[in-house]
This record gives C-alpha cells, structure tokens and sequence, in this order.
C-alpha cells in the first residue's frame, strides 16, 4: 500500500511529485491544518473551513454535492492553530500526474481565496494544509 502526501501552501498551487500514480482507489485518510497564531488586529474569516480542489478528482464523477463540484470540504475551527480532520472517503482517481494543481477557496464557496503563509508572519493565515491518501499500488500491474 502506498501513502500520497500533499502539501499545500498557496492557494493556487502546482504540485510536483516524483512519479505519477496510475488510476485507482484513493482513499482520503486525515487533512492537516496549522495556521499562524492569531495576533493583533483583525483575523481573517474562513467563513467554516475551505475547499480543496485537486486536478485528478476533477471532471464531476467523484463527488456528487449541491455545494460544490469536485471539492474536498475541510470545516475548522477558526480560533484554533492546528487542526486534524479524520476521513474516510473513498475516491476512484484518474491517473495524477507527476504535476497538477491544487486550488483553495472558502468554506463557503464565495470565491474568495484564504491567505497562505508559510513563514508565520501573517496574523492568522493558513501555513500550510497537509492532505493524506492511501492507494492500493505504486506500479499498475495490470499493463503486462
């Protein structure tokens, strides 16, 4: 069984791994999200969470909702600086490439995109969202 890590640090972000992984069972496991402490001044409002959404999900097959479309739905608490979200959702990915993109909005599908940064300077900004999938194989077998 192999682990997909995702970190994620801007709202548009492109993810690089080091090899593709071919079309299978994914199965989201836990998100991760540590934000900068809230400090003097006026916190940003993520309205609930965020929505995650990831190129190999995309296309309107996975995720049925009259929410969003193909969006990952991370609630936390807006007062807290670390959050952990347990899942158990199961997914049927398309190919992901050794590159694709990963786009962060509100909770609350407004279109707004919440603040990244990593260095830890800007009051209550998401550092970083870490997202964990297993999948079944690293090689497709099934090709020989």
């Amino acid at each position: 069984m192999g682990i997909l890590h995702i970190r994620i640090t801007e709202a548009n972000q492109v993810i690089k791994l080091d090899r593709s992984i071919h079309g299978q069972n994914m199965t989201l496991r836990k998100a991760v999200i540590i934000k900068n402490k809230d400090q003097s001044g006026t916190p940003y409002n993520y309205k609930g969470g965020c929505t995650v959404s990831l190129d190999f999900l995309k296309g309107g097959l996975q995720i049925a909702s009259n929410t969003n479309q193909d969006e990952l739905s991370i609630p936390f608490k807006q007062e807290e600086d670390v959050s952990f979200i347990n899942y158990d959702l199961n997914f049927e990915s398309e190919t992901i490439d050794q590159n694709f993109l990963v786009s962060v909005r509100n909770y609350d599908k407004s279109g707004d995109e919440p603040p990244f940064d990593p260095s830890g300077a800007t009051n209550n900004a998401l550092m970083f969202i870490d997202l964990y999938f297993d999948y079944a194989s690293l090689y497709d077998y099934n090709r020989y």
